[in-house]
């Protein structure tokens, strides 16, 4: 995923529009959406002002995959300032195939319950 597309994903979740975070860098709107298709090279300095409009760091925007889900905590006053913290977790194999070891564990005693309530 390039940059630009990952600062557009950062921007969407914390539903942030283009116009905001453009004027927050004191460039246009049409400039801004260029830098998240990637028609212009997002600079280490403007990645780290992003970072900061953002409220991420820049190796948040940098390590973002889509293979790794958002854990939200909302700071103090969160509506009204858009501050909120991102934390990326991945979760490892085994733990993913402990938890579809558990789920089909808990189907299975359902379908044990639902077919002894049946019998009685």
């Amino acid at each position: 995923m390039s940059i630009g597309n990952k600062i557009k994903k950062i921007r969407e979740f914390k539903n942030l529009t283009q116009e905001h975070v453009a004027n927050k860098l004191g460039v246009s709107q049409s400039n801004y959406a260029r830098m998240e298709k990637d028609e212009i090279k997002v600079t280490d300095i403007r990645l780290k002002q992003i970072a900061e409009i953002l409220q991420v760091t820049e190796e948040d925007i940098k390590n973002l995959d889509e293979t790794i889900f958002f854990n939200i905590n909302n700071g103090p006053n969160s509506a009204a300032n858009q501050h909120c913290t991102v934390n990326n977790y991945h979760i490892s194999p085994e733990i993913q195939k402990l938890y579809e070891d558990k789920i089909k564990l808990l189907e299975e005693k359902i379908q044990w319950l639902e077919g002894r309530e049946k019998g009685n």
